[in-house]
């Protein structure tokens, strides 16, 4: 009896195996340039099986006998193959997607930190596309999201929906990233404008709400996150050359200059391409503007360089470092002589500040190709030096500061459930110096966050986040309170909460 228990065992081991020695393996790339597609949906007969890697391969196994592909994927035409399996075969598939017209193909990630389509996300979001900022010869990434309505740059400062944010060095209240990296300078939390290369820009993405669930603080009053362009199996060479001058102002008495009319002339480059499994992207920006102000003037260079490797030994790993390097020369007055000179400052005197900004973004991403779950860790070292230099006190108030930045997150997408989660840690210790603020000042910033975003039906959208996150701040100096009591340190940790519902009412 024995015996037969064992012997019926073995066989029907080796008839399940047998059954499953069927493959289904293929790539998914865009029709129009062959680019592999990524998380595209992959039904096998009704069922949701596995979604493409990072290079847009998978693979199935399956039993012999008919089936049917169905290939999903946001902005692009759905996929049914039938396949037809003998036994032990492989089929090896090179699959084409073709773009969808009927579908409104802007996409973006800032909502929930996934791609999802413009009009499902559960908060107020505009995208600005590159064509705008191309077109317009923009020298800084400013200029275009001033053009966005409700949002307003008032000296560096972010501005949404008439929210928080236009106290200058007060910190800003719009959190401003590049590829979901802050770029804010660690002492005053001012927004690093000029450190943006709008020589390579996907999109730009902007938040019109409170965010700070998955942001942080710095998104009470929205995001800005600009998003960058890798190569693509095209080499890519643009450069783009700019000349000009300021005009005359129509009363004589602003005219300072004379007859030699204050010019402006500038110089940019980008080159993208592939190498294999290496993608390289770097940039360069030149700019020399006399201004239309006494003594206003404008220097600015700055390098930059995406990369990343996509590992051929494990899959859907994917690693590099990105780093932008800027040198800026402005000028700037605040109080003007008089109606009669009005771009003339009082005395003749300005503000010159020299300052040299630099950021290296070392990370690493893990896309599991069997669920799909997606790991990344990203990291920052950036420096931001400012010397500052007026008529009357050449060396008052400079500084500089020195930030540490980590970010580990999580990503799940439970295909049956119809529901994406997001969760992540976040660590960032800043040591700035600035005599403005007594000395030597640190910060450390840590938090922890998650979010659901789940689909009903056809129509219904639904969010929820929470974060909770802890500020320690300490100075060299001590200073007095109002309680009476002196201190040198000062912690306090919150929670934060949000949720947004999207309701299709009809089509279109």
């Amino acid at each position: 009896m024995r015996i037969f228990w064992i012997y019926t065992t073995i066989i029907s081991t080796l008839s399940v195996l047998n059954s499953y020695g069927q493959k289904i393996v293929g790539q998914i790339s865009d029709e129009s340039n062959n680019e592999p597609l990524i998380g595209v949906n992959i039904i096998l007969n009704g069922k949701g099986i596995t979604s493409s890697d990072l290079d847009g391969k998978f693979e199935i196994r399956t039993n012999e006998g008919q089936h049917q592909l169905l290939l999903k994927f946001i902005g692009y035409k759905d996929n049914v193959i039938p396949i037809s399996l003998s036994e032990n075969q492989t089929a090896d598939l090179s699959i084409k997607m073709s773009q969808n017209a009927e579908l409104i193909k802007t996409v973006v990630v800032s909502a929930g930190k996934f791609e999802q389509r413009i009009e499902e996300t559960t908060i107020s979001i505009e995208v600005i596309k590159p064509t705008l900022i191309s077109n317009k010869n923009t020298t800084n990434i400013q200029n275009a999201i001033d053009q966005v309505p409700g949002v307003n740059i008032t000296d560096g400062q972010a501005n949404i929906r008439g929210g928080s944010g236009w106290s200058y060095g007060a910190g800003t209240r719009v959190q401003v990233l590049v590829d979901d990296m802050p770029l804010i300078s660690g002492d005053a939390g001012q927004a690093q404008w000029s450190l943006i290369s709008t020589e390579n820009i996907n999109q730009v993405e902007v938040i019109k709400g409170a965010s700070s669930a998955l942001y942080g603080s710095s998104a009470l009053n929205g995001v800005i996150n600009i998003r960058t362009a890798y190569p693509t199996d095209k080499s890519e060479t643009r450069i783009n050359l700019h000349a000009g001058e300021y005009s005359d102002a129509k009363r004589q008495s602003l005219n300072w200059w004379g007859d030699n009319n204050r010019k402006v002339e500038g110089f940019d480059f980008l080159h993208k391409q592939k190498f294999g499994n290496f993608d390289l992207v770097i940039g360069g920006f030149l700019l020399e503007d006399e201004g239309y102000r006494y003594k206003e003037e404008t220097s600015r260079k700055r390098f930059n360089f995406n990369t990343r490797f996509r590992d051929q030994k494990i899959e859907g790993l994917s690693y590099g470092i990105n780093a932008n390097f800027l040198s800026n020369e402005t000028a700037s007055a605040l109080i003007w002589e008089s109606y009669e000179t009005a771009y003339i400052p009082i005395d003749s005197s300005v503000t010159k500040t020299s300052g040299d900004v630099h950021n290296i973004d070392p990370y690493i991403t893990y896309v599991n190709p069997i669920n799909q779950d997606k790991h990344s860790l990203k990291t920052r070292y950036m420096k931001v030096i400012n010397d500052n230099e007026t008529k009357n006190d050449p060396n008052g108030q400079d500084n500089k500061s020195t930030t540490y930045y980590g970010e580990y997150q999580y990503q799940k997408q439970i295909e049956n459930l119809r529901l994406n989660w997001t969760s992540g840690i976040m660590n960032e210790y800043v040591n700035a110096i600035s005599e403005l603020f007594n000395g030597t000042n640190y910060r450390l910033n840590n938090a922890v966050y998650t979010q659901f975003d789940k689909k009903f039906g056809k129509k219904i959208n639904l969010s929820f986040g929470a974060r909770l996150e802890q500020f320690k701040l300490k100075t060299s100096e001590y200073y007095e309170m109002t309680s009476g009591d002196t201190i040198n340190s000062f912690k306090a940790a919150k929670p934060v909460f949000r949720a947004g519902i999207n309701y299709q009412l009809a089509e279109a």
